[in-house]
Order: C-alpha cells, then sequence, then structure tokens
C-alpha cells in the first residue's frame, strides 16, 4: 500500500490570506520510503522576522524560487495514486491549506483522505499534556533535527505514526 507523509510551512496560520513557503513529503510503500519531494516556494511577498524565527526559512531562501502554482502542480504530481496523506494536524491545518493552494492556482486534484497523528495519538494516548509533535517526539525518543523545516518534520511525523500502529 503507497502512502504519502507531508508536512507544509507557511506564513501564517490563515488559509486565505497566507501561504506556503515549504512542503515536505515522502513516498511510502509496503513500509518503505521510496521517494522525497522537498520544496521552498515563493509566496509572491515577503515573510515576516516572526516566520524566520520560527523555521528559519529567509526571504533570501525564497527569492529564486517557483511560484505556488509551480510546486503544488510538482507535488499534485507526487501524490500520483496514493491511498492516503498522513500529517501531523494535517486535518485542521496542513490539508486545508494544501486545498486552498490548489483552488487558488487552479490545480486540478482528486480529494484524498488524509490522516492525522494528532488525531491517532489522541485516542491512542489518552491524557497526555500536549499531543503537539515536539512533545510526542519527547515520548518516544523520536529525533527530529530539524523543528518546523517541512522534511524534517515528515520524517518525525513518519516514525511517530510507526510508534502509534505500534499500539
Amino acid at each position: 500500500m503507497e502512502y504519502i507523509i507531508f508536512d507544509i510551512e507557511t506564513t501564517g496560520l490563515n488559509t486565505q490570506e497566507d501561504r506556503i513557503i515549504e512542503i515536505g513529503a515522502i513516498k511510502v510503500n509496503d513500509g518503505v520510503v521510496i521517494d522525497e519531494f522537498n520544496r521552498l516556494i515563493n509566496p509572491g511577498f515577503l515573510i515576516s522576522s516572526e516566520i524566520t524565527n520560527i523555521n528559519g526559512i529567509t526571504n533570501e531562501m525564497l527569492e529564486n524560487e517557483n511560484y505556488p502554482g509551480v510546486v503544488l502542480a510538482e507535488f499534485n504530481r507526487f501524490i500520483g495514486d496514493a491511498k492516503f496523506l498522513i500529517g501531523h494536524n494535517a486535518i485542521r491545518f496542513d490539508y486545508p491549506f494544501i486545498q486552498s493552494e490548489f483552488k487558488r492556482n487552479y490545480i486540478k486534484h482528486t480529494p484524498i483522505h488524509c490522516r492525522d497523528t494528532v488525531w491517532i495519538a489522541r485516542q491512542k494516548m489518552k491524557g497526555l499534556r500536549s499531543y503537539s509533535l515536539k512533545n510526542l517526539s519527547e515520548h518516544f525518543n523520536i529525533t527530529n533535527e530539524t523543528a518546523h523545516r517541512a522534511l524534517s518534520d515528515v520524517y518525525a511525523t513518519y516514525q511517530l505514526f510507526l510508534k502509534l500502529e505500534e499500539i
């Protein structure tokens, strides 16, 4: 079975006003990572220092990158025939952002089922103080080398998903 684990970094929290500036993803087939997707995106405007302080992405890093339509079309092709997407807080944040950007950039896509490691953890590990990726990673001794960078968060989410599947 093939699925995609993904994460995004954005200019803020509002799907209508803010934009995706990084997408990271891995394609997993029968439990093995078979492909990787990692792109920065030029949002078409300068990002704030607050965003840079969170994820380390600077305006200089984005200035020569492709615009959203190009990168999102590539990401849509990367998803391909995957059975579902997995992300951390994906149902409330990442997937709605992706859908909004697809619509904004006129990219036709087939809606795909999304599984969320926050929701899975809440079902399987009741009563934790926090279900953040940071706290769950610490709980399971998962290393996230560069937290708040998309591909690093993807690999941490992948490890978390595997741990949660064992419970």
